[in-house]
């Protein structure tokens, strides 16, 4: 597989696309991976991934995993915008409605799974890398800003990037979306942007609704070997100060691409707890579900492995 990729990126080139990107993520897996075997929450991943996109979105002409979800896209033209918006609007709210029985008549679930799924969407314009026939990846703003929009889609539900533009939206659904603006790191940190988010599904965080532009992000950053990290029992550490909420936290590994001399991988890991008790706060991370990472099962046992947190510390009231 890393050798086919590492042949087809040798004749490959880059194109501007129209595409609607759609991030999906299941709500609650992180207590799921708490509770449940490896075996239990791979196969559990696996139903979840076939089900999205041979009962969902089978229109998707690229399809990548997430982790705990997928991301894909869905091409269009000024000829077929509408009628692509339908489709994939249609398939996010049947499959948000179908989620809490997904997996109920799979034989191999038999064990309590995840019930709800959240959705982020943007279109416009990204990077295609493509080698002959073949897709390799999707880059550029509108992926990063599609995934920020998925943070927004909490408890579950949809949202949308306010230039997606209600006027694309299905006229019979667009009833069944509200505005707001909000505030995204990265993307919109001192002055808001518009989105549409599903009511009664989605409900904003007041997070969202203040300027980040003024929050100070500290990084902590360590490296180890495979093997070091193989001897593991736990995986933990210890942070200087409390934060100032979990959704203020982002975690990232770093790993080198076997048999790609200087490429990189970048597993961003959101299965973690944050536990505050005291003065002492604490980060969890699922070290099961990190050690089952293709990316890291295939590192030879010298390779360097780098953890980088990012976190906003709370201001604590003066004393």
């Amino acid at each position: 597989m890393t050798q086919a990729f590492a042949d087809a990126l040798v004749d490959a080139q880059g194109r501007s696309e129209f595409v609607i990107v759609v991030v999906a993520d299941i709500r609650g897996f992180s207590a799921f991976s708490t509770t449940n075997e490896s075996p239990n929450i791979a196969m559990f991943i696996k139903r979840f991934y076939l089900k999205l996109i041979n009962n969902y979105f089978r229109e998707a002409n690229f399809v990548k995993p997430t982790g705990d979800g997928l991301l894909m896209t869905f091409r269009y033209s000024e000829q077929d915008l509408l009628k692509v918006s339908e489709s994939v609007i249609e398939a996010c709210l049947t499959c948000l409605n179908d989620f809490p029985t997904i997996c109920k008549d799979d034989p191999m679930i038999n064990f309590v799974v995840p019930q709800s799924i959240g959705f982020g969407i943007a279109r416009g314009t990204a990077c295609c890398l493509f080698s002959g026939e073949q897709i390799l990846d999707y880059s550029g703003h509108l992926l990063n800003l599609a995934s920020r929009l998925n943070d927004l889609a909490r408890p579950s539900g949809i949202v949308f990037d306010g230039n997606y533009l209600r006027s694309v939206i299905p006229e019979t659904q667009r009833g069944m979306f509200k505005e707001q603006k909000v505030y995204l790191r990265s993307i919109a940190e001192d002055k808001p942007m518009k989105v549409f988010y599903l009511d009664k599904y989605v409900q904003v965080s007041e997070l969202c609704l203040s300027p980040l532009a003024g929050e100070t992000w500290k990084t902590i950053v360590k490296t180890f070997t495979k093997t070091q990290f193989d001897k593991l029992a736990i995986w933990s550490w210890d942070l200087p100060t409390p934060v100032k909420s979990k959704d203020k936290i982002k975690v990232i590994i770093t790993v080198p691409q076997k048999g790609l001399k200087g490429f990189t991988s970048i597993i961003d890991v959101t299965d973690f707890n944050y536990i505050e008790e005291g003065s002492n706060p604490t980060l969890e991370l699922n070290i099961a579900k990190v050690r089952n990472d293709p990316d890291i099962k295939s590192l030879a046992k010298n390779a360097k492995m780098t953890l980088t947190i990012e976190y906003v510390p709370r201001l604590l009231p003066r004393t």
